[in-house]
């Protein structure tokens, strides 16, 4: 009962009565017994609940159908007691022969009660009710009050535990971005050391053979210098013995001096980068450096949109063209020089992506159009990757819709369920639920709208993997994922 009611029928100058009315329970129609507090906020008796609950596996308020877990899951609402308590202790002063605890209470407004809640006289009866009125009045916002503060204090418990949930969420966010940015900034480092290396390992040759010869051409030119101030320091020599011995020594190293040309090297040097080498050597480079950004980027989008999917290269069948954001398949004739993989498909036209999911809620919508085809989820560790085990719709692993002769079919481990629904359109839409262990597929007509076509109920224990299987070589067969 709100507030305002309350207060009407309090204003009726009955408040013994009206109060009386606040604290009984809606089914027994006696005051509250062991008083307990549904998630809704209504007040019942325990054993009332208990009573009604018998037989039934759904438990719902009888006031306004809102479901709860079932009176294990109660709990005493201790407050409401108390008020009981104060509330039949007031009772006893102002009518000492009602029985508040067995006593049915009747509705304010309804026929007269039989019970006489004031035996003192006319005058010390209106003085009595004076002096009470302002209690009763109190004693029913009281109620009110403790019924509000249990609901906020429930909204509160909520809001905390869901604050705790962003909280935790939200610092594994920012922790995993760090640390992509961080791989990011390692990256450009050793990508910078390498373009240095492979400059040095370009310039150095040239610069130290250049220094080598510099390097001989000062020595030859100290030679000379030392040689030609000796024969000068000889010629003034005026003793002839003297000057016969000196010259036999320095004779030799003059003519050896002079039997070597001072002439320039006529061997060119290559002091710059090879342009042919060194751009092969960086475009190896560059390959790499794109391959690892595009695996950081695509981790980063994967990290701010947890069902961010693309297609693995790694797993496509050599017939199947991926697109430069990995978000397209199409197929070409010719089977692409592939590097090799353990993941690729070699039988089937088969492709997974790159992602796998293990938690949480997760939409996508698919374009398929061309070919018939098979989509769906799978375990990628259980599925063979050659020969009929690796086919979707025959793996244990795999639960996928199929459409082939304009019919559609669910394959659940391997197990086939022919459905109803006869057509589709170009566009279906995917939801993967692990917390209702389902998982769903949408037609999506321009005309028609969003329609049900089939739900798998699933409990997944391992991460699983979106799988696409094209069942025709068609030159204009595709499909695009959107996230």
């Amino acid at each position: 009962m709100s507030v305002s009611e309350t207060e009407a029928n309090l204003s009726e100058k009955n408040y013994p009565e009206a109060l009386s009315w606040e604290l009984t329970c809606p089914i027994c129609l006696e005051l509250f017994s062991e008083p307990v507090s549904l998630p809704c906020g209504h007040i019942y008796c325990f054993a009332c609940l208990q009573t009604m609950g018998e037989g039934i596996d759904q438990y719902s308020c009888p006031e306004c159908q809102t479901e709860y877990q079932g009176t294990k899951t109660l709990v005493k609402n201790f407050k409401m007691c108390s008020i009981i308590e104060t509330y039949k202790a007031t009772a006893g002063k102002a009518s000492p022969t009602a029985n508040p605890d067995h006593a049915p209470v009747k509705r304010p407004g309804t026929e007269e009660s039989t019970e006489q809640p004031f035996t003192l006289d006319q005058e010390h009866g209106k003085v009595k009710i004076e002096m009470d009125e302002p209690k009763f009045r109190l004693a029913s916002q009281v109620t009110e009050l403790s019924l509000k503060l249990e609901m906020a204090e429930g909204v509160l418990r909520k809001e905390k535990e869901q604050e705790l949930e962003v909280t935790t969420t939200n610092g594994l966010l920012r922790e995993k971005t760090s640390m992509l940015l961080e791989e990011l900034t390692d990256l450009l480092r050793i990508y910078s050391a390498q373009v240095m290396q492979l400059i040095e390992e370009e310039l150095g040759p040239g610069e130290a053979s250049l220094g080598s010869r510099v390097s001989q051409a000062s020595d030859r030119t100290k030679q000379l210098r030392q040689a030609l101030l000796r024969a000068e320091s000889l010629l003034t020599e005026e003793d002839e013995a003297e000057f016969s011995e000196k010259l036999q020594t320095l004779q030799p190293h003059i003519n050896e001096l002079m039997a070597k040309p001072v002439e320039e090297e006529e061997d060119t040097i290559e002091l710059k980068v090879n342009p042919t080498r060194a751009c092969s050597e960086l475009e190896n480079m560059n390959a790499k450096l794109r391959d690892r950004f595009g695996d950081i980027q695509r981790s980063l989008r994967n990290a701010l949109n947890p069902s961010e999917v693309t297609f693995d290269p790694d797993s496509a069948h050599p017939n199947l063209v991926l697109s430069q954001n990995l978000k397209t398949v199409t197929f070409s004739a010719a089977k692409q020089p592939l590097p090799p993989s353990p993941q690729r498909f070699t039988s089937f036209f088969q492709v997974l992506s790159t992602q796998s999911f293990y938690e949480g809620e997760h939409c996508w919508e698919v374009e398929l159009e061309g070919s018939p085809w098979i989509i769906g989820v799978c375990y990628s560790g259980k599925l063979a990757r050659s020969g009929l085990p690796s086919a979707l719709e025959s793996s244990r692993s795999s639960w996928c819709l199929m459409w082939f002769n304009n019919l559609l079919t669910a394959f659940e481990q391997s197990h086939s369920v022919p459905l109803k629904r006869t057509t589709v359109s170009r566009r279906l839409e995917i939801r993967l639920s692990f917390k209702t262990h389902r998982l769903s597929f949408y037609n999506i007509s321009p005309i028609s709208g969003k329609t049900h076509v089939y739900t798998f109920k699933v409990n997944l224990t391992e991460p699983v993997h979106l799988a696409y299987r094209m069942m025709s070589g068609n030159p204009k067969a595709r499909v695009t994922i959107f996230s």
